[in-house]
């Protein structure tokens, strides 16, 4: 998870995803009895949490910061699908890291699709990295 400076930093930076997108992808999700939910009130509770968006389990509630940058977004809805897949187990933290780092590596893999800037491929990749040595950490009995 980010820090509040950095996914503050983040949102400030970053264009936000085109409203367009968020509209259409939140009309096929509610077509699947999914909501994605955007408010200011919602921004504040995102902000203490340290992140642009977060898929509240079981999935079926995506909240997402109204200004959103293209990794945040592409995110979320990477771990929307691990949820819909039944792939993720939050009560395994290791399980959590190992969806993590296959969302960040999807992310910098289709960077180009999903119109991801330098700079949040620059967070993806030192995030990409932390996940790894936190996973390394607890396969080895620590965290």
């Amino acid at each position: 998870m980010l820090n509040s400076e950095k996914a503050a930093e983040i949102i400030n930076n970053q264009p936000p995803i085109s409203q367009n997108i968020v509209n259409r992808v939140k009309n096929r999700l509610a077509e699947k009895g999914a909501d994605l939910m955007q408010s200011e009130e919602l921004d504040n509770y995102l902000m203490l949490r340290g992140v642009e968006a977060v898929t509240l389990a079981p999935g079926n509630v995506i909240i997402m910061h109204t200004k959103v940058s293209a990794s945040g977004f592409y995110e979320e809805l990477i771990h929307y699908g691990q949820f819909k897949r039944g792939d993720v187990n939050i009560n395994s933290k290791m399980d959590v890291i190992k969806k993590e780092i296959e969302a960040q590596k999807k992310l910098i893999k289709y960077q180009r699709a999903y119109k991801i800037t330098d700079y949040e491929i620059k967070v993806l990749t030192n995030n990409l990295e932390k996940y790894i040595i936190d996973l390394e950490i607890l396969m080895n009995g620590g965290i």
